[in-house]
């Protein structure tokens, strides 16, 4: 990714100079740094006498060199925090309309998603005839598709079940192997948003099509086990980029060539960009500074470690 970055990231900053984000320009600069001489390094001996000599690592959210150790421990310690229930992955995304507006004003929207997406979770498990509990929940905001595009969405990872009203015994829901309904949380999700940003937002709200509020948008509630099948999914977002650079598979000076899953028929596939799109398309997954990806609620919330 470095690479690629020396080629092309002059060009690109020279045409869009003035609607680079701050956050865009410091993680090229982070990336290009990354396990060089610009970073420093440490040497490092041992007793046989022989020496070693390691750059620093950035340490930068979005660069794909970095991330692994940091994304093993989170791992190991939300690990730890498993209870012995089963879990569920609650998907919630929004529909196309919203993803310009999302893409330009990202640290009011990405707040929103998680906010209001554990806040719909919340109400209707403790409301539902079905379960009525308060929850706990961790949630993870991701941004990219596996082919790059913009896709803002909120995985929350929840257990089956939660604390009564008064704190003091645990409630499972009703019905084996089903936890809530998906229609009713998409709906609160939406109606939540709407609100929020008629009320704290006026002028963003004035710019959404009318229309985006009577659609069907989607929550989606899938089974997964222990929770830790979810848990390994989510790590690779919560210290990584939206990209390993092993991915690319060619760079012929004006476009970039890199592979992808693809989602309906899980076959590995290309895809072809000039250099200018797959930059545009990286870039975008770029997080704010200090946004906090990785929130807990409820009562998961006070004991949790938030990591970003």
């Amino acid at each position: 990714m470095a690479e690629v970055l020396r080629r092309h990231w002059p060009a690109y900053e020279r045409k869009f100079r003035a609607r680079l984000l701050p956050s865009h320009r410091r993680a090229v600069s982070a990336i290009l740094c990354c396990r060089t001489p610009a970073l420093g390094g440490q040497l490092f001996g041992c007793a046989c006498g022989r020496l070693h000599f390691a750059y620093h690592s950035c340490n930068h959210r979005a660069c794909p060199q970095c991330g692994h150790a940091d994304a093993t421990q989170w791992l190991e310690r939300q690990r730890r925090r498993l209870l012995p229930v089963p879990y569920y992955l609650v998907t919630f995304t929004v529909p196309e309309q919203l993803r310009a507006l999302i893409r330009s004003h990202q640290k009011i929207f990405y707040s929103l998603l998680l906010r209001h997406s554990a806040a719909a979770l919340q109400e209707v498990g403790r409301e539902h005839k079905d379960l009525g509990a308060q929850l706990g929940l961790l949630a993870v905001l991701q941004t990219w598709t596996r082919d790059l595009r913009f896709h803002p969405h909120v995985h929350c990872v929840v257990p089956a079940g939660g604390l009564s009203t008064d704190g003091l015994r645990w409630v499972r829901p009703k019905r084996d192997h089903y936890f809530l309904p998906q229609p009713v949380l998409a709906r609160r999700f939406r109606n939540r948003l709407k609100e929020a940003l008629a009320r704290e937002h006026p002028e963003l709200f004035s710019h959404i099509p009318k229309n985006v509020w009577s659609k069907d948008w989607v929550a989606d509630v899938q089974p997964v086990g222990s929770g830790e099948p979810a848990l390994k999914y989510l790590a690779a977002y919560v210290y990584r980029t939206a990209f390993s650079a092993e991915r690319i598979i060619a760079d012929d000076g004006h476009h970039i060539t890199f592979t992808y899953r693809d989602s309906q028929d899980r076959s590995i596939r290309a895809l072809r960009l000039t250099a200018e799109q797959f930059l545009h398309r990286f870039l975008q997954h770029v997080l704010p500074k200090r946004f906090e990806r990785v929130p807990c609620y409820g009562w998961l919330g006070s004991a949790a470690e938030h990591p970003f």
